[in-house]
């Protein structure tokens, strides 16, 4: 079931000018235009463009001009799993098939706590030192100690970008025992100098930490518990503002859908959705349309029979969040299989892509359990050091031209095997 009020298509974000430290133009074309052909290029045919002379090298590697590229690179699915930091899971979100498992070499014992669409990773130490990982560069950076009081149990970071001034920051959640402050938060901004941790004040209520939160620009959303709110049972809904660096207070803080216990949170096309399985096979997606009103919108009911992997006799499978909207309308979603004897566990993880047009689903391949996953759009056209997912993109975008290269040659009535890219 769908309805019309909230259209799901990727928003269209390119830059309408070119950047302007790269204006100059020797060629017969306006700039303007010149620009618009290159942002549609491929990855690979912008890289090899920079080498025409030095004012496209400026434009084609300028920050502004890879943010805006209209086809940057493959969207990934990338999986961290607790106990074995050093490797990821990649996964392609057009097939939902995984890619490949690439080592990182961390060589060190860290928990996984949070991944930023910006590609990292923040980590938590023995020590409940805050570290950040790049997974396109396999480099660990530490991060200033924030030192929390004795007596406490665990640190959360949590990674966003403050629109206001562009800088990117971390918030480290310390959890404690103490009924008097259960949670001490400080915050500090990555680059700077002089600045160290900020306080910024415990949240108003209780945290969910367990890898829910979701962030959309700069605003953070945590779940937390399921209470009775003005004779409504709802999950509280706790904000934090990554610019203004305060949790919004509890007399306003935002309330689930109603009658929906155990939801969990994600991103959809920048709406914050709250996910929530009516049944063992029927799953609800519901849009908050208003955040100070706490309103919500059931969009779509997706009902999906359960499949049983003869691989996996006494497992079950079950919707972890929804995780994008593809180019064509279809949602990824990340389903997680738990299980059945003793003790439980989840085992496994894999993608299901969801046509709402038709309300069929395809399956990936299942792969070894993930603790927490993200989507990028992975670019091949940063400038910086390349790591192993730089190679394992490239390596998939490849692919994907030698099959449409063998497509293309096949529908001709050709016999011979497609060309060898290099």
């Amino acid at each position: 079931m769908a309805t019309a009020a909230m259209p799901l298509h990727p928003p269209n974000r390119r830059a309408s000018t070119p950047p302007v430290e790269a204006t100059s133009n020797d060629g017969d074309l306006p700039l303007d235009l010149l620009y618009e052909i290159l942002l549609r290029l491929p990855a690979q045919a912008i890289c090899r463009f920079r080498a025409v002379c030095r004012s496209w090298r400026s434009l084609l590697g300028h920050p502004e001009f890879i943010a805006a590229a209209h086809n940057p690179g493959p969207l990934l699915a990338v999986g961290v799993n607790d106990s074995s930091i050093d490797e990821v899971q990649v996964m392609d979100m057009e097939s939902g098939d995984a890619v490949e498992r690439v080592n990182l070499a961390v060589n060190e014992a860290f928990l996984p706590r949070t991944m930023s669409y910006d590609r990292m990773v923040c980590l938590v130490g023995p020590n409940k030192g805050l570290r950040l990982l790049d997974l396109a560069t396999g480099a660990l950076s530490i991060l200033r100690t924030h030192d929390p009081p004795q007596g406490y149990e665990s640190t959360w970071g949590v990674i966003a970008r403050a629109t206001s001034t562009g800088e990117h920051k971390v918030l480290a959640i310390t959890t404690s025992y103490s009924y008097n402050e259960w949670e001490v938060c400080k915050i500090l901004t990555l680059g700077l100098g002089n600045g160290g941790w900020r306080d910024t004040g415990s949240p108003p209520l209780t945290l969910v930490l367990h890898g829910r939160e979701t962030i959309i620009d700069d605003v953070a959303y945590f779940l937390s518990l399921y209470t009775e709110s003005k004779g409504r049972y709802a999950h509280q809904i706790v904000v934090f503002d990554f610019s203004s660096e305060a949790w919004r207070p509890e007399a306003s803080s935002l309330q689930g859908p109603v009658n929906c216990c155990g939801i969990g949170l994600a991103e959809l096309d920048g709406h914050l959705v709250a996910s929530h399985a009516s049944s063992d096979t029927s799953i609800e997606l519901w849009f908050l349309t208003d955040l100070n009103r706490s309103l919500w919108s059931k969009q779509y009911t997706i009902d999906m029979p359960y499949n049983q992997n003869p691989e996996q006799p006494f497992c079950q499978e079950f919707l972890e969040k929804p995780l994008r909207v593809l180019h064509d309308g279809t949602i990824m979603m990340l389903m997680r299989v738990l299980y059945l004897g003793y003790p439980q566990e989840e085992v496994a993880v894999f993608l299901r892509i969801y046509n709402l047009r038709t309300k069929t689903f395809r399956d990936g391949k299942w792969v070894p359990y993930c603790t927490y996953f993200s989507v990028f759009t992975w670019s091949l056209l940063h400038s910086g050091q390349r790591g192993p997912l730089d190679m394992a993109a490239k390596r998939l975008l490849l692919g994907r031209e030698r099959q449409k290269s063998g497509a293309t040659l096949s529908t001709e009535g050709h016999d011979n095997k497609p060309e060898k890219v290099t």
